[in-house]
């Protein structure tokens, strides 16, 4: 085994470098074992203005994480026997109500992100208000067959456990996990009480345009929120004790949180997500995957201006916590930190910790060279090293890769949506950007789209919210096609439904809807995403 002691100094050496590369403020991060915290790290600083550093006190809200906790307080209810995972939430809400033809919803469907919901919108501060909405929209496919991540499902949930408790969904967390576990610097209400102790959360200065790893930060929005499906702040120490619990099968550091069969439930693989963010399956309120021949049980979480990490390894016996106060996700550097120990322990060669300039590098960036051409306009990509350069109207500039698919132009003309390549048969074909498909062998022979209905042209533009959850998103008409883009989440095709509606996303199955009203000389001015309304911005 590599001495630990050296595998902890590159590790704060990879992190401090990550943090600058990454733009990130401030973190607190612990790695633990099964029986106690082996390394922690504040680092940065808590707030930018001030200078005030991150200390072992400073509070950062988990987001996500927060779903474990809710899941281990209901199964603690489900050894009680007050509580039947597989029972319709009605027994428990009798007002709850979703428009769907398929068979009632249970808490197993709502813990695994099955139940056919939308995610939500957080348009409202209340569970309450958020969950009642479900009864003006539609289940998107049959409870348990498709997995479609819901912060509304936990809220859900978190309305069963205090109905069931008689306590709020805050209290049934805290008496069930944090005070067992001896979590006495962690809260599970965000409350304007812990906004001093808290470390200022930061977001993109332009809200508007999908950012990159050198995009400017502006301090969040700061909101109070008790709902279940993340509303816990805590420190890293208090953190790693959860770490801890989870590694030792659900046990505490005085008994059981939870029994044997409970946590096989808890850890169990019930759906794999058809999405790129949440592994090969997922539990309730945890993702579980293999990797390199261990069991690692992980799951990331993201408020507004701040995001967090939790993975631990159950066959190595060892687990991390990253909390931050930025946008700038810390999965990559909890992963890093489980594969690094992982290493070290089996005496194998410690992974590769340089920290590329670019958050994406191509592999074949030669495959991206060529001119591309829409009906107004050239771009012609060409390669330096491994860095891609775009030329526009004799002026070069370089591309900031996200993905494969996804890169950013730092450009007047550009800088409003993303650089997104068509890939065909392993070949690039072409880019989109907005309304415009940018085609690098443009084929005079292509059948012209379909004229789109021509009220459709009234949803085209640009909405925005008070809601720091989606402060804005935009519509485009692309070929024929209506396409939905929100700078947090990327872009995705409307398909129009029978009611004027339109379903976000290919697959028939997604719960998600936008709609449209307030038709005032020919443009839309409201759109509803998810129960949430946005109103036509001024700004393109």
């Amino acid at each position: 085994m590599t001495d630990r002691k050296e595998v902890f100094d590159l590790l704060d050496d990879y992190y401090a470098r990550r943090m600058t590369a990454d733009n990130i403020p401030g973190m607190a991060l612990a790695i633990t074992d099964r029986d106690r915290t082996v390394h922690r790290r504040e680092m940065g600083v808590a707030d930018i203005a001030s200078g005030r550093e991150v200390t072992d006190e400073t509070l950062f809200q988990i987001g996500s994480i927060s779903k474990s906790f809710t899941s281990v307080a209901l199964l603690r209810l489900v050894e009680q026997g007050k509580v039947d995972l597989h029972a319709p939430v009605k027994e428990y809400l009798p007002w709850f109500e979703v428009r769907s033809k398929y068979a009632p919803i249970t808490l197993h469907h709502l813990l695994t992100h099955t139940a056919g919901i939308t995610m939500g919108s957080d348009s409202t501060v209340s569970a309450l208000s958020e969950v009642w909405c479900l009864r003006d929209m539609d289940v998107g496919a049959p409870p348990g067959e498709y997995f479609s991540y819901s912060n509304t499902g936990y809220k859900v949930a978190g309305l069963v456990l205090e109905a069931v408790t008689g306590m709020t969904c805050a209290d049934a967390v805290k008496r069930a996990v944090v005070d067992p576990l001896g979590m006495k610097r962690t809260h599970t209400s965000i409350t304007n009480g812990l906004r001093e102790s808290t470390a200022v959360g930061y977001g993109w200065l332009h809200d508007d345009k999908l950012a990159g790893r050198r995009s400017p930060l502006a301090p969040a929005t700061w909101s109070e929120s008790t709902s279940a499906d993340g509303s816990i702040s805590s420190v890293a120490e208090d953190m790693a004790a959860y770490v801890r619990m989870l590694l030792r099968g659900g046990e505490g550091p005085d008994g059981r949180i939870i029994s044997e069969k409970s946590y096989d439930l808890l850890t169990g693989r019930y759906i794999t997500p058809m999405d790129s963010y949440h592994g090969e399956s997922y539990g309730y309120g945890l993702n579980v995957e293999d990797s390199d021949g261990h069991r690692l049980i992980w799951h990331t979480g993201g408020m507004v201006g701040y995001t967090s990490a939790m993975h631990f390894d159950m066959d190595l016996g060892m687990g991390m916590i990253v909390l931050t106060n930025s946008l700038s996700g810390p999965d990559e550097i909890s992963r890093h930190s489980v594969r690094t120990l992982r290493a070290a322990a089996e005496g194998k060669a410690l992974p590769e910790m340089s920290i590329p300039p670019h958050a994406f590098m191509p592999e074949e960036p030669g495959r991206y060279v060529g001119t591309y051409a829409c009906a107004h306009r050239e771009v012609t990509i060409s390669v330096e090293g491994k860095v891609l350069m775009a030329e526009i109207d004799g002026q070069r500039l370089e591309l900031e890769g996200l993905s494969p698919e996804c890169f950013l132009l730092d450009h007047p003309l550009f800088d409003l949506y993303a650089l997104r390549f068509i890939v065909s048969n392993e070949a690039v074909k072409g880019f989109t950007h907005g309304p415009d498909i940018y085609d690098l062998e443009p084929d005079s022979e292509d059948t012209p789209a379909p004229a789109p209905p021509e009220h459709w042209n009234a949803y085209v533009g640009h909405y925005r919210s008070h809601n720091p959850w989606q402060s804005n998103i935009r519509v485009v008409m692309r070929r024929g096609q209506l396409i939905f883009i929100d700078p947090a989440a990327g872009e995705e095709p409307m398909h129009p439904l029978p009611d004027g509606s339109f379903r976000i996303g290919d697959d028939p199955r997604s719960p998600e809807r936008i709609s449209f009203d307030m038709v005032i000389d020919g443009k839309a001015v409201r759109a509803s995403v998810a129960g949430g309304f946005l109103h036509r911005s001024f700004r393109p």
